[in-house]
């Protein structure tokens, strides 16, 4: 082995300075010791108001200028923040200049959070929430919580605003539930900022997704967070990588094709025997363009090990020779066999042998349709 390739080695980690090769123990052994340094989480988060100008405002906005915009205080922030006692210990005397045994202590605390005020007008507020672990451990085990939650709620329905509002506000409660226990394994970089981006994420007038924006008129700002974005933006990418890659499959294989496609007009409210005397190339371009609209439920309605009988139900409802209850999810045959109250114990029946020749006749009278 050359010199140079044996200092390009060690500069990877790969061998020893001695020049011998590391064993596993060894990597073990660096793993741990990197493990229990220190490690600098860099980030940052934009507050963004929504800024409605008003028609005036809009006409005479040389002279007014733009509408400034007031973070203020909340009931809901201050009581959230204020009541993890071990928390505020950890910050607050840095941030006040008291220490926690003082009398006045929690008054301070209390005073500082009831009294947030920051003027937003024609620029955005970031916030540095980076945050400095005293083990790089403890980082990785926040940051897998914090991508467990992502994960979560990445396929909330934004076609359903009251649905996603109720979703929104789950996510973020676990979110600042995890971040109020951050204190246990290091500090913010700044203190007040961090608390600050801790306040908006119980304050009322901020949304904390960009499709609730418009959904009401006491959404004055909105978050932007800037990492969250990058892994959202990675993660749809791989999910349209593996859509595109599931989409070809389908395409050569005509009954997995009908099957994903009539999965597609359920999700999408279609009239299932209308959409099915399309063409096959229109019922391509309606799969492709859902495919990249909704990679994630594309892939999850690829993957469902009860594709087939689903989209053999489906078809059944459409055709009048199962029903489904109007006012929920019940399923029947028109002369009131029960089926299941839902689609799961649906697939259940057709899947007992006990109903074989019932569900064999019910798939025959699809051969006409």
């Amino acid at each position: 082995m050359g010199v140079t390739n044996i200092n390009a080695n060690i500069a990877a980690g790969s061998v020893k300075p001695d020049g011998e090769k590391k064993t596993m123990a060894d990597e073990k052994k660096e793993h741990d010791i990197e493990l229990e340094q220190s490690y600098v989480d860099e980030r940052s988060i934009t507050i963004c108001s929504v800024n409605r100008l008003s028609l005036f405002r809009k006409a005479n906005i040389k002279v007014l200028g733009n509408r400034k915009e007031t973070i203020g205080s909340s009931i809901e922030s201050c009581k959230r923040i204020a009541s993890n006692t071990e928390e505020v210990k950890a910050y607050f005397p840095a941030l006040l200049g008291i220490s926690d045994t003082n009398p006045d202590f929690v008054t301070r605390v209390k005073a500082w959070l009831s009294n947030i005020r920051v003027v937003l007008s024609s620029t955005d507020l970031v916030l540095d929430t980076t945050f400095l672990y005293n083990r790089k451990a403890d980082y990785l085990t926040i940051k897998a919580k914090e991508e467990a939650i992502e994960k979560k709620y990445e396929n909330m329905p934004h076609n359903n605003i009251s649905a996603l509002k109720k979703l929104v506000k789950q996510k973020y409660d676990e979110i600042a539930a995890l971040e109020a226990s951050k204190y246990k394994y290091g500090v913010p970089r700044n203190v007040e900022e961090y608390l600050l981006y801790r306040h908006c994420l119980h304050y009322s007038d901020v949304a904390k997704d960009m499709a609730l924006i418009n959904s009401s008129s006491a959404y004055r700002f909105y978050i932007k967070d800037e990492y969250k974005e990058k892994l959202k933006e990675s993660r749809l990418l791989k999910e349209k990588q593996k859509a595109i890659a599931s989409y070809s499959d389908v395409c050569g294989n005509s009954s997995k094709f009908d099957s994903v496609f009539i999965q597609i007009c359920v999700y999408d409210n279609h009239n299932i025997t209308e959409y099915s005397l399309r063409t096959q190339e229109d019922k391509e371009n309606i799969m492709l363009n859902f495919v990249m609209s909704e990679p994630a439920k594309f892939n999850k309605i690829c993957n469902d090990a009860n594709l087939a009988t689903k989209s053999i139900i489906e078809k059944l409802i459409a055709r009048g020779e199962l029903i489904r209850s109007e006012y929920n999810q019940q399923i029947s045959s028109p002369d009131g066999t029960f089926i299941g109250s839902n689609m799961n114990e649906a697939v259940a029946y057709f899947s007992n042998p006990d109903n074989s020749n019932f569900v064999e006749a019910l798939k025959n009278k699809l051969k006409f349709f």
